[in-house]
């Protein structure tokens, strides 16, 4: 869709945008699971970019982990499973390219309420 402004002056057109996503649920032990992700970001006319994840749940409560965006950013992630349907975390994410002599990062607050319950009769690790 492409749109005008008259102010401006100029055009704007909107873009689909693709996303693949990949991941996987490790348990180590009882206490502690290795979710690793990938997730691709597909724009036309703007460069590809993929984001390497790894988190670690432990005891069904504390989640940490990091993150990669390659050639880009990278971010640190910290949560707690406050009851089974409330979460809240901190992330931070730091870009690595020359845009961090004028950006210091940013900070996000992370809150996910979980509206219906999960189905217990279906065990899969995909969505994490």
């Amino acid at each position: 869709t492409d749109r005008y402004d008259d102010i401006k002056e100029s055009t704007v057109s909107d873009r689909l945008h693709y996303y693949v996503i990949g991941g996987y649920v490790f348990n180590l032990t009882d206490n502690l699971k290795f979710k690793p992700a990938i997730l691709g970001k597909i724009v036309s006319g703007a460069p590809v970019t993929v984001d390497f994840s790894a988190n670690f749940l432990i005891q069904e409560v504390v989640t940490i982990g990091a993150a990669y965006r390659y050639e880009d950013a990278v971010s640190a992630l910290a949560g707690f499973q406050i009851t089974k349907s409330l979460f809240a975390g901190y992330s931070y994410d730091y870009t690595i390219t020359d845009l961090n002599k004028y950006n210091d990062g940013s900070h996000e607050i992370i809150i996910r309420f979980q509206l219906l319950p999960k189905p217990s009769r279906i065990k899969s690790p995909r969505f994490f």
